[in-house]
């Protein structure tokens, strides 16, 4: 009986650490996407090509979040990057001298996402002010 409450005391422990690495990870992804899309704020709209390779860089980074997203706030999560490589892809399937086209394009996906993506958005922000702010023990020590 000892053997098998010791196994369950280390299965427990094992399972204790990884949730806590995979939330580690998830809460650096999503740092390095709040990095990626300041940068992105940084960008001028007249430049074209990186206004294109921003957006492609956000994408990215928004699918590895995504990924990494838990179980909880996945499918929030699934929503952004959806939404995200739509307006990649609407980018990059539109001129620049074609503002009507692109502006038609960018409105259409944003009238497909209306509503879902902000309370998607807002669900991410509050599951990542609980899981990956840092605790007030950790603050003060």
């Amino acid at each position: 009986m000892q053997r098998g409450v010791a196994s369950l005391v280390v299965a427990v422990l094992v399972t204790a650490c990884s949730a806590t690495d995979q939330r580690t990870e998830f809460c650096e992804a999503v740092a390095q996407l709040d990095r990626i899309d300041a940068i992105s704020m940084e960008v001028s709209l007249s430049d074209d090509p990186s206004v294109r390779a921003a957006l492609a860089q956000t994408t990215a980074q928004a699918a590895g979040v995504a990924r990494m997203a838990p179980i909880e706030i996945r499918a929030d999560a699934e929503l952004i990057a959806t939404f995200l490589a739509a307006l990649t892809q609407a980018f990059k399937s539109t001129k620049f001298n074609e503002p009507l086209e692109r502006s038609a394009a960018i409105g259409a996906i944003q009238q497909q996402f209306e509503g879902a993506l902000a309370t998607s958005v807002s669900n991410i922000a509050n599951h990542t002010a609980k899981a990956c702010s840092p605790s007030p023990a950790r603050i003060n020590s």
